[in-house]
C-alpha cells in the first residue's frame, strides 16, 4: 500500500483572533495558525514537494503521496483555507463536526457545498466531537459516525465516505464502527505514513501541525524529513502511554497546562 505523509491542520485566523474560527479555548488555539504563518507553510510545502497534495484513495505513481487535512470545520475552512488551496490548484480534506455546522465560528451548509464544488473532500469529524472517542460505547460510536455522515451527505448532496477521529483517541473499535457506517477512509492522529486496514476501511496516520510549528518542519514532515517524522512518532508514543494510564486525568491535566502556557505567552506579547 502506498505511503501517505498526511499533515493535520485545524483553523486559520486573521486579525490576531484565534476564537474567530472553530472551537474556543487554549487547547484549541494550540492548533490554529495565523494567516501569515499558514501562507508561509503553503509556500514551504510547494517549494519542497513540487507537486500538489493527494486525496485519500487516489492512485499515486510516487513512492509516497502527501495530503493536507483540516479538522473541526471552523469557518476559516471556507473563508481562508480553501481559497488559498484552490489558488494553487490544490485540494484538501475538510473533516467537519456535524453538530456544529451553522453555529457561530463554524461552516454553514452552503459553505460545505462550496468546498465540495471546488473539488475538496468533505468528511466527518464525528457529530459532537467527544474528547475521548475510544472510550465511548459501541452504540454511541455508531451514532456519532452514522449521524454525522447522514447530515453531511444531505448538506453536500453526495456520499461521505471519509472521516477523522477527534481528540486523537483512536482504538480499533473506533475504526470498526466507522466501517460499519460506510466510512472507507479514516484518519487518525497517529504519526505514521503507513496506512492499515480495518475491514473495508483504510486507516491513515497524520503528522500534527501546531501554532508554533515552523514552516520548514511542516514541509519536512510531508516530504523527505524522516528525522522530523521519527521525533513526532516518539513523542506520540509517550503521550499515548500517558493517555492509556491517566484516561480523563490526561485530558484535565492537558487543559490546565495549555491554559497556563497560553497565559504566559499573552503576558510576553
Amino acid at each position: 500500500m502506498t505511503q501517505l505523509h498526511a499533515l493535520m491542520y485545524h483553523d486559520v485566523f486573521a486579525d490576531a483572533d484565534p476564537a474567530s474560527s472553530g472551537f474556543e479555548g487554549a487547547d484549541a488555539d494550540l492548533y490554529k495558525l495565523s494567516v501569515a504563518d499558514f501562507d508561509a507553510h503553503l509556500w514551504a510545502l510547494g517549494a519542497a514537494l513540487g507537486r500538489p497534495p493527494s486525496l485519500a484513495g487516489e492512485a499515486s505513481g510516487d513512492a509516497h503521496g502527501w495530503a493536507l487535512t483540516f479538522d473541526d470545520g471552523g469557518c476559516s475552512a471556507a473563508t481562508l483555507i480553501a481559497p488559498r488551496l484552490s489558488a494553487l490548484g490544490w485540494r484538501g480534506h475538510f473533516f467537519v463536526t456535524a453538530g456544529r455546522v451553522g453555529t457561530q465560528g463554524f461552516v454553514s451548509p452552503g459553505q460545505l457545498r462550496e468546498l465540495t464544488d471546488a473539488g475538496h473532500r468533505v468528511g466527518s469529524h464525528s457529530d459532537s466531537h467527544p474528547l475521548r472517542m475510544a472510550a465511548l460505547s459501541r452504540d454511541r460510536l455508531l451514532e456519532e459516525w452514522r449521524s454525522s455522515v447522514r447530515r453531511l451527505s444531505d448538506w453536500i448532496g453526495a456520499p461521505v465516505d471519509s472521516a477523522s477521529v477527534p481528540g486523537g483517541w483512536y482504538a480499533p473499535v473506533v475504526a470498526e464502527a466507522a466501517a460499519e457506517c460506510g466510512i472507507r477512509h479514516l484518519f487518525t492522529s497517529e504519526p505514521t505514513s503507513r496506512p492499515w486496514t480495518v475491514g473495508q476501511t483504510t486507516v491513515y496516520g497524520r503528522y500534527s501541525v501546531q501554532r508554533w510549528t515552523p514552516a520548514a518542519t511542516a514541509s519536512a514532515l510531508a516530504g523527505t524529513g524522516k528525522g522530523a517524522r521519527r521525533r513526532q512518532a516518539a513523542l506520540w508514543a509517550a503521550k499515548k502511554l500517558a493517555k492509556r494510564v491517566a484516561g480523563q486525568g490526561y485530558v484535565d491535566l492537558r487543559a490546565r497546562v495549555t491554559g497556563l502556557l497560553a497565559g504566559r505567552r499573552r503576558g510576553q506579547d
